[in-house]
């Protein structure tokens, strides 16, 4: 004589905290995939973005300065002890590594210092850009910029860029990490300006934003010296 063993009824609610277990095993697994490749992928990210920045040693130039270095610009263009002394002669680069030159007996000249951060150059740079398009400039004085006071972490990074976005084509210097070119010009903020006449001899100084008649006026000063 035969026994039937009566068969184990499925319990629906076993089952179902089975499958939602799985489920839950399955989704941990794929999550922490996930994590990890994440991870991977921002600290590729990272290795390409710090590979390809460009930073201030990437940008400064290699300044030599020669002669004493001008005082400290006090505010004051009328009474500027810097008046009457011989500018020092910087030798520099532009920031594709051409030889540059400001100060010095060589030739009357305006020298301009721009901050690309600086608020107000964003300013000027425009209405400078027209004046030298315009050709208001005298042949007998040069005219260069000096790009100061490098700052990867500011905005308008890199200064070459900003240049070029307002179609600046006139010649640009390009300071050192320190600010050698700033520091012997006496420096107290940008823009700034500085006029030498043709023995050398600063005759004008002024820090923030000028009219571009007066840019003529001082232009048209050393022209004749």
């Amino acid at each position: 004589m035969s026994t039937n063993t009566p068969k184990k009824r499925p319990n629906p609610r076993a089952e179902a905290r089975r499958a939602a277990e799985k489920r839950r095993r399955l989704l941990l697994i794929v999550g922490g995939v996930a994590v990890v490749l994440l991870a991977v992928g921002i600290a590729v990210a990272s290795v390409g973005e710090s590979s390809s920045r460009i930073t201030v040693a990437d940008v400064a130039g290699d300044v030599e300065v020669t002669g004493e270095p001008l005082p400290l610009f006090e505010g004051d263009p009328t009474n500027d002890p810097a008046i009457g002394m011989v500018a020092p002669i910087v030798e520099g680069e532009s920031f594709a590594g051409d030889g540059r030159e400001v100060g010095g007996a060589s030739g009357p000249q305006l020298i301009t210092f721009m901050a690309s951060w600086c608020p107000a150059c964003d300013r000027e740079m425009p209405d400078l850009t027209a004046w030298l398009d315009d050709g208001r400039l005298p042949d007998e004085v040069d005219l260069v910029a000096v790009s100061t006071f490098l700052d990867e972490g500011r905005p308008n990074w890199p200064p070459d860029e900003w240049f070029d976005g307002f179609g600046y084509t006139g010649p640009v210097m390009v300071d050192d990490a320190s600010s050698s070119i700033s520091e012997a010009f006496g420096l107290s903020g940008t823009p700034f300006w500085v006029a030498v006449d043709a023995d050398g001899e600063v005759v004008w100084r002024t820090s923030g934003l000028i009219p571009m008649e007066q840019l003529d006026e001082v232009a048209a000063q050393i022209a004749a010296s």
